[in-house]
């Protein structure tokens, strides 16, 4: 894998693969599949793409949670400024940012680093800059280190089948404004799953100046090597549907935990699931879930409660609505790594 990335064309092709340059929606893929006029299926993705339900096809780089191994989520009390917002909007490790009142906190942040070292120096570095500003109780953060390593599950096209179940008791028939017709539906299942989306070798060729023949090894060499995965789309706030509420949660497992993580794994409101150690509260996992509404996800702990007796302690829920939502960007955070490798190639 080194190897790869010590080379100058293999990081031009990721910058261009990873913002979604050179991948296409294959509308005649789609038409063939579905049996429907290539027109008719244009019309769906343009409805789909104009609503904002999905975003434009990408290669995700999986490198990042490999260099970036420290997902970090912490709780911070910023000022309300233009400073901030710059700050949020352009720091290379932020992956999420959500703006929340909850004690004395007012911003909920996930962002990746190499190491504890390398997220305390940060930490410090927006301290020393007055991005985090001192209180009279001092800089007010709250933190819990996690290890990438220690994903139970990342699926954050899961949620699609919590849509077609809604869509099916018809407790929702649109998204975003856009009505979502059985063929919209098939077509953004179809996207999310990396079907129907094709790559533009003779485009990528012509701007990084090689061969196509060559820009399709490469692409073949960087998914075998786990640094790349397979071209999607997905959500635009990544982890969860649009107008749904996200819910980060800490549980603490008492027992039987290896069939509570195999139930959590296939519940497809889940779309990001973590070992966690925390001190305060015996907090043993983080979950992030998405559902229609607040009332929806306390029905779904309290069959889950119900289902394992006396296996879940302790449990804090934080909810993240739309509205709440600042910044997620994981293609950002991915663009800054590997422009990072191409200036460290002399």
């Amino acid at each position: 894998m080194e190897k790869l990335l010590q080379n100058r064309l293999n990081l031009n092709l990721l910058k261009l693969i990873v913002s979604g340059s050179g991948t296409k929606i294959n509308v005649s893929e789609l038409s063939k599949k579905l049996k429907k006029h290539r027109n008719t299926i244009k019309e769906r993705v343009t409805g789909l793409m104009e609503h904002n339900i999905i975003s434009e096809p990408q290669y995700p780089l999986q490198l990042m949670y490999k260099e970036l191994p420290l997902m970090v989520i912490s709780r911070h009390n910023f000022n309300r400024d233009e400073k901030t917002k710059n700050f949020i909007e352009s720091d290379q490790h932020i992956f999420a940012a959500f703006f929340f009142k909850e004690e004395e906190y007012n911003t909920l942040m996930i962002s990746f680093h190499k190491d504890v070292c390398s997220h305390q120096k940060w930490n410090e570095k927006i301290i020393r800059e007055e991005i985090l500003p001192y209180r009279e109780i001092g800089y007010l953060s709250e933190v819990l280190h996690l290890g990438t390593g220690c994903y139970e599950k990342y699926n954050p096209s899961s949620s699609i089948k919590v849509i077609e179940k809604d869509l099916k008791d018809k407790r929702i028939k649109e998204i975003n404004g856009y009505k979502i017709d059985n063929l919209s539906f098939k077509i953004l299942k179809n996207l999310m799953s990396g079907y129907g989306i094709r790559t533009n070798e003779n485009y990528i060729s012509k701007v990084l100046n090689v061969h196509r023949r060559t820009i399709e090894r490469r692409i073949k060499s960087l998914q075998k090597a786990g640094i790349i995965g397979r071209p999607v789309c997905r959500f635009p706030r990544l982890m969860v549907p649009p107008g749904y509420i996200l819910v980060k949660s800490l549980f603490q497992i008492k027992k039987n935990h290896e069939k509570l993580i195999s139930r959590l794994k296939s519940d497809p409101h889940i779309t990001w699931m973590i070992n966690a150690t925390t001190g305060k509260g015996g907090y043993n996992l983080v979950l992030f879930s998405s559902f229609y509404k607040i009332e929806d996800h306390l029905k779904w702990q309290e069959q889950l409660d119900q289902e394992f007796p006396s296996c879940i302690g302790s449990v804090r829920d934080t909810y993240l609505s739309p509205a709440m939502t600042f910044s997620i960007d994981p293609e950002y955070v991915s663009l800054c790594l590997i422009k990072n490798k191409l200036a460290q190639i002399k």
